[in-house]
């Protein structure tokens, strides 16, 4: 069997895990799946993050948290109970912190 040359298996590895993470950065932001479901993929996209910066995984988190807010702003809108409305309303305050930490990440890039 005939050995890779190592460069060429980096890139083919990187070109893999490259079309991973754009599928499931853009199910995240399009809110596929229940929401612990979508966590469990986040914390996976955060530790990528950090370990593969070339695939810009922060501006999809992002972007996720964004589109996650204002999904949790229209549950809101359709909300009659206050007590629901003051959670759903914390919950909206915490994903666009979030945004906001990594608008600030990629800003200081």
């Amino acid at each position: 069997m005939r050995r890779m040359p190592s460069e060429q298996v980096k890139e083919q590895r990187t070109q893999i895990l490259s079309g991973v993470v754009e599928t499931l950065l853009r199910d995240l932001k399009e809110g596929t799946g229940d929401r612990d479901r979508r966590r469990q993929v986040e914390e996976w996209m955060r530790t990528l993050g950090e370990k593969y910066p070339e695939f810009q995984i922060e501006v999809g988190l992002r972007d996720y948290y964004l589109a996650e807010a204002e999904r949790l702003r229209k549950d809101f809108d359709r909300a009659a109970d206050l007590t629901e409305k003051l959670s759903l309303g914390r919950h909206i305050e915490s994903y666009l912190d979030r945004a906001a930490e990594y608008d600030r990440r990629i800003a200081d890039k």
